[in-house]
């Protein structure tokens, strides 16, 4: 599970970062304390580019991502329902979970915002799956007839207004669809009943009837869903206006807390009346070495996520082996979560969402503010980024076996190095006058 952190400790741990900086301008032309007008505005351009180029886009296509699993699930719900469900459905829905999640854990270096003031991350992303909790849902007939009626969006409000958060969002779905890091099996869903059993854990499921179980998993994908749309459009007031009006109708957010203003806003105005963020170097700081920017997610990959279940013994959390904390057992997708973590990272300092690996083509990015004023510090963070994701591919997988040995504390420790070193790039921002 992750840790919450709350955004408004993080924006007055931010702006301490620069001396000085009691108040909000009340001049939009004022310059920045501590800045030049030239690099202030240099910085407000990363910033803006940050949320056009990096933030946005990757909401975007999880939401159309997330939107595609939905709508297979149903698929696949309709085809168990008849016993007629197909292997080419169940990859459907298996290959829009990696595609949604991929999404997601390229995002995980933006946490600030929504994901983190909504408690939307902890809703849609808590490992481990409860599975005692979860077999105690899906064989209680009076719990199952809140999620089994011919009403969609009733069964979707209902999980998301009374689910415990360890039995929802993407894992909750990855344990239906998929079995020992493989696509489910049709004829396995076309049974009567589930065959999941794991004595283990105590955990027999075979009661459940899988049209039933089918039904809850459409239920937890549309919670999902929306979770998604309520991120994406709290960042962006251009988001599309069909999932702006699915969350009205809902009852959901749409803006920042007690305002009417997004999330992108309020970073684009960071240093001006009306933002959270006093000056451009406090968001900056935020975004780069925050509990819910690009240090946090590293430090969470590394010391948590990886030093969890390896025993890595830095903190109490991490002192002991957990082999349940695993994240995403049942697809065997911990390594790719791991590796996608860290290029939510990459984007972020080179100012471009991309699915290719390109890092060229953002006219204004930490990158590049980095080569004019700090070349050596910049490197090292760009050097870090590719070894931290080199160690990562590096491990033995699936990580669920795999994970305590020599590979995983390699990667661990770049991890280590990589936020060690974004933290010396944050100096050279906060001193550069």
């Amino acid at each position: 599970m992750k840790k919450i952190f709350h955004y408004a400790m993080l924006l007055a741990s931010a702006c301490m970062i620069t001396a000085g900086l009691t108040a909000c301008s009340d001049d939009n032309d004022d310059p920045q304390p501590g800045s030049t007008d030239a690099e202030s505005a240099e910085i407000s351009n990363i910033l803006n580019n940050y949320v056009d180029n990096v933030v946005n886009p990757t909401y975007k296509e999880m939401a159309a991502n997330a939107t595609t699993l939905y709508s297979a699930m149903k698929a696949l719900r309709d085809g168990a329902e008849k016993h007629q469900a197909t292997d080419e459905q169940v990859k459907a829905a298996c290959d829009a979970w990696k595609a949604a999640r991929a999404n997601y854990e390229k995002s995980e270096a933006f946490l600030l915002g929504a994901a983190n003031d909504y408690d939307i991350d902890p809703h849609i992303d808590t490992w481990p799956l409860d599975l005692v909790a979860l077999q105690s849902f899906l064989t209680s007939p009076s719990m199952m007839k809140n999620v089994t009626t011919s009403d969609d969006d009733n069964n979707i409000s209902w999980v998301h207004s009374n689910l415990n958060q360890t039995q929802l969002g993407f894992h909750s779905v990855e344990f239906i669809i998929f079995r020992d890091g493989k696509n489910r099996p049709a004829s396995s869903i076309n049974a009567e009943y589930e065959d999941f059993t794991d004595a283990d854990q105590g955990i027999n499921l075979t009661s459940v009837k899988n049209a039933d179980e089918l039904d809850f998993a459409v239920a937890v994908a549309g919670d999902l869903m929306y979770s998604i749309y309520e991120m994406e459009v709290c960042w962006n007031a251009d988001a599309p206006a069909e999932h702006r009006e699915a969350l009205e109708s809902l009852e959901w957010k749409t803006s920042m807390p007690s305002s009417s203003i997004t999330y992108g806003e309020n970073m684009k105005n960071a240093g001006k009346l009306g933002s959270l963020y006093t000056t451009v170097k406090g968001a900056a700081s935020a975004v780069l070495v925050g509990d819910n920017g690009c240090v946090g997610i590293c430090d969470e990959v590394g010391q948590t996520k990886m030093g969890k279940p390896y025993g890595l013994g830095t903190n109490d959390e991490n002192r002991e082996s957990d082999p349940s904390y695993i994240e995403s057992p049942y697809s065997y997708n911990s390594l790719t979560d791991f590796w996608d973590n860290i290029q939510s990272i990459k984007n972020t300092w080179y100012g471009k969402y991309t699915t290719d690996n390109n890092t060229d083509g953002a006219t204004y990015s930490f990158h590049k503010y980095m080569t004019k004023y700090g070349p050596a510090e910049g490197k090292a963070v760009e050097d870090a980024i590719d070894n931290a994701q080199a160690k990562i591919k590096a491990c033995t997988a699936p990580f669920r076996y795999n994970y305590h040995n020599a590979q995983v504390l390699e990667a661990i420790n770049a991890c280590t190095a990589l936020s060690n070193a974004f933290s010396a790039a944050n100096d050279v921002i906060q001193k550069q006058k």
